[in-house]
């Protein structure tokens, strides 16, 4: 029974965690056209994840022993309080502001619940991977159902794309209340067996016996036995910038693959934008942006709900694969040679990598024998802050290249 209240709580939790983040995403397009700025969409991307890497390193390296209700209420906060800055934005620069704060939380909270997950099992972060893959999908099919009332009501002017946005994120608030339920009620952290190596409790009532035993029969001893502990305690607490180093050398591999997943996907979402003429976007229920979201999204919840029954150690494969998708995706922006029947099966097949690399990469970091246990919470944080930088680095690339190269297709 715990384990399916642990389940459900994370996935809960994964998909409320990044519900905001994953409808400003959804609606880029529509609220950068809303306010005139339709070569800025890149910039809606970029707000959303430009203070991740400081709110990550924040958790990562100033926070951790903060208790994590206090980290998971004042995430919630951040969610609610960026929601209603959308709503009601009155100019592209104010919404920017506001999205930025939506996608600070999403990522505070993703670094939190990544450390927060070193206390269960490994596998369990299937759930936690799969409700962020399922945020994906009811904040891409949110969009759209809006997006088709709209449409239904008749030209979709600036006006009516800024309603559209109002009535999206305000809808979207009541979710943090299930967000504090699932934390609070739902999950309960298994016993962790945290007794110091030399305390009587870790080593057993005979050792504990034995140990005072020698103590009590010559005091030349005593001195000897509390140095020796007091030496493998002192062994064991190295400076905390030398395990934050040597958690970065562990994890390395894995976290670079995880940034060059992301930079390639978020290129290749971006283009999503671009790859048909002007006149087919904007228009239609779903509207065109919106759908090839919503495929993308299904793709990462199918992946990051795969680890339960394929684990994927070669990682580099899957980083080699999005590379060449974000190249393939690109061209099609100058050329636009991929009929638009196939884009959706194409998008599909780009969520699915990224999925796949975020599920399988955590995983073995809380699975295998080579991070170990104690150092988990900070190898998942560390990870965390990778896929921002790879965020970053997408969007970056993106606005440059549809403001200089790739401006007017």
């Amino acid at each position: 029974m715990a384990k399916i209240r642990n389940w459900v709580g994370l996935f809960l939790m994964g998909t409320i965690n990044n519900l905001p983040y994953v409808v400003v995403n959804s609606a880029a397009s529509t609220i950068a056209n809303s306010f005139g700025q339709r070569n800025l969409v890149g910039l809606v991307f970029g707000a959303n994840v430009s203070l991740a890497v400081v709110v990550k390193a924040l958790n990562t390296f100033a926070l951790l022993k903060v208790p994590f209700a206090i980290r998971f209420i004042v995430n919630g906060f951040l969610m609610l309080l960026g929601l209603v800055g959308v709503a009601y934005a009155f100019n592209f620069e104010f919404a920017i502001a506001c999205i930025v704060i939506v996608g600070s939380s999403s990522a505070f909270g993703e670094n939190v619940t990544l450390g927060f997950l070193s206390k269960f099992p490994s596998k369990l972060v299937s759930a936690w991977s799969s409700g962020t893959g399922m945020a994906g999908l009811l904040g891409a099919g949110i969009y759209i159902i809006f997006g088709c009332v709209v449409t239904e009501s008749g030209t979709q002017d600036q006006e009516q794309l800024r309603h559209l946005n109002k009535y999206t994120f305000l809808l979207t608030m009541p979710v943090v209340l299930v967000y504090w339920f699932a934390y609070f009620i739902l999950v309960k952290v298994p016993p962790q067996d945290e007794s110091p190596p030399c305390s009587p409790e870790a080593s057993g009532d005979s050792t504990a016996a034995y140990h005072q035993q020698l103590v009590e029969s010559s005091e030349e001893i005593r001195p000897i036995l509390g140095n020796t502990c007091v030496q493998s305690q002192a062994e064991d607490e190295e400076a905390i910038c030398q395990r934050y180093y040597r958690c970065l050398k562990l994890v390395l591999w894995l976290a670079t693959n995880l940034a060059a997943i992301y930079l390639f996907e978020y290129v290749a979402r971006a283009c999503a934008s671009r790859v048909r003429p002007t006149s087919e976007y904007n228009v239609g229920c779903p509207e065109l942006y919106a759908a090839l979201q919503l495929c993308y999204q299904a793709g990462v919840f199918a992946s990051r709900s795969s680890v339960q029954m394929v684990q994927i150690r070669k990682v580099g494969v899957l980083s080699a694969l999005q590379a060449i998708n974000m190249i393939v995706w690109l061209i099609d922006v100058e050329y636009k040679f991929i009929p638009v029947y196939i884009l959706p099966a194409f998008m599909v097949y780009v969520g699915l990598l990224g999925g796949a690399a975020y599920v399988n990469i955590f995983y073995l970091i809380l699975n295998d024998p080579e991070y170990p246990q104690k150092d988990r919470e900070i190898c998942m944080n560390i990870a965390g802050l990778f896929i921002t930088v790879g965020v970053l680095l997408g969007t970056v690339m993106e606005t440059i290249l549809f403001n200089t190269a790739l401006k007017n297709d």
